[in-house]
């Protein structure tokens, strides 16, 4: 037996962050293509953070549309991760930094 009392291997789920609450409600047969979408505009964003082209991201792009009449979480998991939904753009505040350990990695790991 293990430590008190416990089987080898029985462990408790660690709580979810909304964000990875947010980026597992992916639809799974659209996930791959979303998520390296995600990371795509996380990374620019990262590298380039005073960049304002990096910080505005139109709705009506192709890709961007494509994405989110596919699945409409991806502005679930946008939203959480602190971009804001102006006009016909997501954009990210100056007062909001993403960080590459907690974003990007967050969703390389979903």
């Amino acid at each position: 037996m293990g430590y008190a009392g416990y089987a080898p291997g029985n462990k408790v789920a660690e709580k979810q962050s909304p964000l990875q609450q947010a980026l597992q409600s992916l639809p799974l047969e659209k996930a791959q293509d979303l998520l390296e979408l995600l990371e795509k505009i996380t990374r620019n964003v990262v590298r380039n953070p005073g960049e304002e082209k990096f910080r505005r991201v139109k709705l009506s792009g192709a890709k961007m549309a494509a994405a989110i009449s596919e699945a409409p979480t991806v502005m679930d998991v946008l939203k959480e991760m602190g971009w804001v939904e102006e006009d016909d753009c997501v954009v990210l505040p100056p007062s909001v930094r993403l960080a590459h350990e907690v974003h990007v990695v967050g969703i390389i790991d979903a």
